[in-house]
């Protein structure tokens, strides 16, 4: 029998068979990556007391056939990520996809009221774009086709542009503090395509992302910096037995930062 079950699962929970059936798969799927890694970590509720972390599951059986997730922190204004959309070859062009992504979208209406201000997704192949734009995503930078994509929810602006405008906004205080998980989107999301936009490069030459250095402590220190509405504007990174190393949104660089 071909018959496909579907199951919305909120990390935290006790683990569903669907559930552990994704992870052993993640077990041995890119199993050095970092993004592997940090859906694992997602996955076992690790983030769950300052992320909301949900995946859309197809199964069949006792086997994991196509998965979906979206996140983002237990915080005010927070950004969210979506993506790790994949389909087992076998299992391609039956529809089961498309079923979750109606999955997704119908659980997102449900947390308007805590959900994110946006979500972000990396994708940039073409029939991704265009799937993914059925369901409010656009591309985020100007003049682009592709991605980064930037779906914008709650009240906020039409393009990422202006988006950018209102959430980098002046502030006259900054501060600076030991980073964490459930202000990852807010750096390797939208903070990198904020500088990807603005034709910078992002990340430190000893650390390329604020989950690299989550999921790897011994690294070095990772740090957030925030303004005084609480949005977080960049981060930073100390190398153990190195120098601090600073990278903020443009709109920041000449302001002081408080040490909390």
């Amino acid at each position: 029998m071909d018959e496909i079950t579907y199951e919305t699962f909120y990390a935290g929970a006790k683990p569903s068979d669907a559930a552990m059936a994704l992870d052993r798969l993640l077990a041995n799927e890119n199993p050095d990556m970092t993004y592997s890694q940090m859906m694992r970590y997602r996955l076992a509720g690790k983030a769950s007391n300052e992320c909301t972390d949900i995946y859309f599951l197809a199964s069949h059986l006792d086997t994991q056939v196509a998965r979906l997730w979206h996140g983002w922190g237990k915080h005010p204004n927070a950004i969210g990520n979506f993506g790790n959309f994949r389909t087992a070859e076998a299992w391609q062009r039956r529809g089961i996809g498309r079923h979750l992504l109606n999955l997704w979208y119908e659980n997102l209406q449900q947390h308007q009221a805590d959900g994110p201000l946006a979500l972000f997704c990396t994708s940039s192949k073409p029939h991704l774009v265009k799937l993914y734009g059925e369901y409010g995503f656009r591309p985020a930078l100007a003049g682009s086709e592709g991605g980064p994509l930037y779906c914008p929810l709650q009240n906020s602006p039409a393009t990422f542009q202006e988006f950018c405008q209102q959430y980098y906004a002046p502030d006259d205080r900054l501060v600076i503090r030991p980073a964490s998980i459930g202000w990852r989107h807010e750096i390797d999301c939208l903070l990198n395509f904020a500088l990807l936009d603005a034709g910078e490069s992002f990340a430190f030459p000893e650390m390329p992302k604020l989950e690299a250095a989550l999921l790897n402590p011994s690294a070095g220190l990772a740090e957030l910096i925030f303004t005084s509405k609480n949005h977080c504007i960049g981060w930073a990174f100390t190398p153990s037995g190195g120098e601090r190393m600073l990278q903020l949104h443009p709109s920041f660089r000449q302001q002081k930062i408080e040490e909390n």
